[in-house]
């Protein structure tokens, strides 16, 4: 009996070890290794701190009666810290790494002989009574004390409060230690995590500070895109009922949100910060063009008009007939640089207005070497004539190349398992339901549910930006209906779009509040 007995605790010790070993989200861990050691030394109660710098920062408390206790759950609380002092229980074990097996808390008031003292708070505030404590250091393998385990009330076959047995102490001890290990495992890992974080937040930060117009971008996206997985999470009925995004999953969308843009690193920031057709640079080049051939055009009127009136009147070109030609000749200029000026702006140009200058660009003037020149060289009509918009065809595919490149630089981060599609989810952001997207041209669900999700806030986010060097920013109640159009035009999810707008997300007031967060502030 007894070796069964000790193969059966064996058996337990190691199911312990392995359920410390495979968890590693911190929150979680804390609780677990408070709830397994509770289960295993039979205790009501119990709590666990974790040592900082700056003292004992209390992490969990469980209670069975608590919770049963007409229905009511477990207290909530926040962390908060304890000062590390050898006043308290958890305090004097924490500096000492001693084990403390008390029989009844209450004893220790008035007990001249400890140094420590029960602070019954937490009693009071929940109607409870802690008697018997066993509490034990969670020493790593440096033999450094992280923290302090407190278990609280063991009870007897009958549920009744009795001290806990010497011979737990041992085992509760070890079990404290393989927490310790796990405790610090996890801190690592999470640390690691946090740092690998604000790495990707960071340069994702960094592309879009290239150029002002984008600053705060994949910041935005990050959030919108997080509010509406969220927003699926909450949803019991309709097309997401089914869907579910696990802390995992979120996380996930979350770096691919912030890393969706920054294959822009490869793109020029002349074609990212284009703001007109032509730079203003070469806009005020063109004004400087037409001013030296109208006053090449003043030049000649005066030369022919001299020559006129030296001729005694007899030249057959009257003087009001060069006048007039002049005065034309005037007129077209300033009519031709203001249509100039016009089509730099971003927009759609008609094909009279492409006809126009056309016949601007076929002009031509001598310059002052002698040379034959176009009203227009071809890069600036080329550039002017953009039907729609205010990039070129080399330069609008510069500027999808930009998923590709995303797609590249991502894949080569050694994400775990679990983060794997990051760069898919990354790189298809431009991807639309009826194939006409880039740079693959999927259709429908084979577009990742996620890259639908940055699909849509992506576009949102650049509807209702500030700062966007091409355009103004629209209300959102506008963008919204742009979203709309968009969906029944088939290019985006229209079911994403609708939850979208039905949880506010698409509001004027979330709006602002996203103008308002912090790179830090927007976490999965």
């Amino acid at each position: 009996m007894a070796d069964q007995a000790n193969s059966d605790l064996v058996t337990k010790l190691n199911q312990i070890g392995i359920a410390l070993s495979s968890e590693t989200n911190l929150e979680r861990l804390l609780d677990l290794v408070v709830r397994e050691v509770r289960g295993f030394t039979g205790a009501d109660a119990g709590s666990l701190y974790i040592r900082t710098d700056s003292g004992l920062r209390f992490e969990v408390a469980q209670c069975d009666t608590l919770a049963k206790r007409d229905g009511a759950g477990e207290e909530s609380f926040r962390p908060y810290p304890l000062p590390l002092t050898r006043t308290s229980i958890a305090g004097f074990v924490a500096l000492t790494g001693q084990v403390l097996n008390i029989e009844d808390a209450y004893d220790l008031e008035g007990d001249d002989s400890v140094e420590f003292s029960f602070n019954r708070d937490f009693d009071i505030r929940n109607n409870y009574r802690s008697k018997s404590m066993l509490v034990i250091p969670m020493q790593d393998p440096r033999h450094e004390n992280i923290g302090v385990l407190q278990l609280i009330n063991a009870l007897d076959e009958n549920g009744q409060v009795m001290p806990f047995p010497e011979d737990v102490e041992p085992l509760a001890l070890s079990l404290a230690s393989q927490a310790a290990v796990a405790v610090s495992n996890a801190k690592l890992i999470n640390d690691i995590k946090n740092v690998f974080a604000a790495l990707v937040r960071y340069s994702a930060s960094a592309i879009d500070a290239r150029s002002p117009h984008t600053a705060g971008h994949s910041r935005r996206v990050a959030a919108l895109a997080l509010m509406v997985a969220r927003a699926m999470n909450r949803q019991t009925d309709g097309p997401f009922a089914r869907v579910h995004f696990s802390a995992e999953e979120l996380e996930e969308l979350s770096y691919a949100a912030w890393l969706h843009d920054i294959g822009k690193i490869g793109v020029r920031e002349q074609v990212l910060d284009k703001s007109g057709k032509v730079s203003l640079d070469r806009l005020d080049l063109i004004k400087a063009r037409f001013q030296c051939i109208g006053l090449q055009n003043d030049l000649e009127y005066q030369l022919r008009l001299q020559s006129a009136l030296n001729s005694g009147g007899s030249n057959p070109t009257s003087v009001d007939a060069l006048k007039e030609d002049h005065d034309r000749q005037a007129k077209e200029l300033a009519e031709e640089i203001s249509l100039i000026e016009r089509l730099n702006t971003p927009g759609f140009v008609s094909d009279e207005d492409l006809a126009a200058l056309n016949k601007i660009a076929a002009q031509t003037y001598t310059d002052t070497l002698g040379q034959t020149r176009p009203y227009l060289e071809p890069f600036e009509l080329e550039n002017l004539g953009i039907r729609k918009g205010n990039l070129t065809a080399k330069e609008y595919q510069e500027m999808q190349s930009h998923v590709t490149l995303t797609h590249q630089i991502v894949e080569k981060i050694p994400f775990t398992s679990e983060l794997s599609r990051i760069p898919d989810f990354a790189c298809c952001h431009h991807e639309m339901l009826n194939g006409t997207g880039y740079p693959h041209g999927l259709k429908g669900d084979a577009i990742p549910l996620q890259a639908r999700i940055l699909g849509v806030v992506d576009i949102f986010d650049a509807l209702v930006a500030s700062d966007r060097p091409y355009k103004k920013a629209l209300p959102a109640s506008k963008a919204v209906d742009i979203l709309r159009e968009e969906a029944q035009n088939g290019r985006l999810d229209p079911d994403i779009v609708d939850l979208f707008i039905q949880e506010g997300i698409g509001s004027e007031q979330n709006v602002v509040r996203l103008a308002e967060l912090t790179d830090d502030q927007v976490l999965a």
